[in-house]
């Protein structure tokens, strides 16, 4: 018989805002069914780096002193997603503020201790990214500077870039295809955002590619990501996507690709397994072609897994399986890409303080219901759909008081 799981003893604080900030993680953690610190640590992995420990995990529930608020919005994150009927954005944001108003108390209390004060951050921290390294764009305005919870808080939440890499392609001239005019722009200015101070990557770590003539070019660039790759590896397609006429399963059309002709064109299987080779923590594969979705869908065996089936991926594409992307005339980006462009751009009015693929995902889906335009998908293992991806420009926390 399974014995019964103890609660976690709450840490003995006086009245005030630390212990406002406990209950209500001790609530939290109650309404996500009292998982235990080891699965917390588990689901964790794909959020910080290094992963926090259990006992780690465990002294956030039950110490007195603060706890480290980048450890303590991933909980919350954590929990929120586990338990019932509950904002995960809304719950970060009141988390944010308990912590920041029992930050505000321990700073003011003369009395406080070192055992009081939050357990030190090295593993958490990194150098200042460097503004002069990023790609300079001409249609890239970087917003003003936002007040943020903290001026490196938000930051530290994100990937290292050093450790990241970015592989970015995709075709506007075809010769046996409709061209795609709006592709290098999307490309151009994808990468511009991805690479942004504020954002999870690093220009010197990203290749973008604009009608590659060949698939050995762009696997080649590929494999390199994948060997170098260790927090995060991100590949990005904008172009056609076609249909195997047996297998059904997606192709990337090339430059020279051919409708009737499926060996002139980019599997996406071949992809799909260079990745799953990858020492990468976490991949990232974004589609904005038609029938993107088919690249979520099982074709066979166990080799033939798709890439989102496969714990520490994400794969968001623009359409569904049977559904044609969309390449408004007369608009400088695809319908995707110009919104995943615009909201990590601007941020999201009202979200979180950092962007995760999920609040991403749930964003660029309202967006598209409300211009009938072809609904995106997404497909997240685990806890990767709270994968940061940038700071949220447009995250204004309430006023304390």
């Amino acid at each position: 018989m399974r014995g019964v799981r103890r609660h976690l003893a709450r840490p003995d604080l006086p009245e005030g805002a630390r212990r406002d900030l406990s209950d209500a993680l001790h609530g939290l953690l109650h309404r996500a069914g009292r998982p235990s610190t080891r699965e917390i640590a588990t689901a964790l992995k794909g959020l910080l780096n290094p992963p926090p420990s259990h006992t780690r995990v465990h002294d956030l529930f039950t110490h007195r002193r603060l706890p480290d608020w980048e450890l303590t919005m991933c909980v919350v994150q954590v929990l929120a997603h586990r338990a019932h009927a509950l904002d995960a954005s809304v719950e970060g944001d009141r988390f944010n503020q308990l912590w920041l108003l029992a930050d505000e108390e321990l700073a003011l209390d003369p009395l406080a201790g070192g055992t009081d004060r939050p357990p030190p951050r090295q593993e958490a921290t990194r150098p200042p990214r460097q503004e002069a390294t990023r790609p300079a764009s001409p249609a890239y305005a970087a917003p003003e500077t936002p007040r943020l919870v903290r001026a490196s808080s938000p930051r530290s939440f994100l990937p290292d870039p050093d450790r990241c890499r970015a592989v970015l392609f995709g075709v506007r001239d075809y010769l046996h295809l409709p061209p795609l005019p709006s592709v290098p722009a999307g490309l151009r200015d994808l990468a511009a955002a991805l690479t942004h101070p504020t954002a999870a990557f690093a220009a010197e770590h990203s290749q973008v590619l604009v009608d590659p003539r060949d698939a050995t070019k762009v696997l080649d660039l590929v494999q390199e990501a994948s060997d170098e790759a260790t927090d995060t590896l991100l590949l990005y397609f904008s172009g056609h996507g076609l249909i195997d006429s047996e297998s059904g399963e997606l192709s990337l059309a090339l430059p020279d690709s051919r409708p009737d002709a499926e060996y002139t064109r980019l599997q996406y299987n071949w992809i799909r397994r260079m990745l799953l080779r990858s020492g990468a923590q976490r991949k990232v594969v974004v589609l904005d072609c038609c029938y993107s979705g088919r690249a979520m869908n099982s074709m066979g065996d166990v080799d033939t897994v798709p890439l989102a089936d496969i714990e520490g991926t994400v794969l968001l594409t623009s359409s569904s399986p049977n559904r044609v992307a969309l390449a408004p005339a007369g608009e400088p980006y695809t319908a995707f890409t110009g919104e995943l462009i615009d909201i990590l751009r601007h941020g999201i009015p009202d979200g979180p303080p950092v962007l995760d693929i999920d609040s991403v995902y749930h964003e660029l889906y309202r967006r598209a219901v409300a211009k009938a335009r072809p609904l995106p998908q997404l497909q997240a293992r685990g806890s990767m759909g709270l994968m940061p991806l940038a700071v949220n420009l447009r995250y204004r926390r309430a006023p304390l008081g």
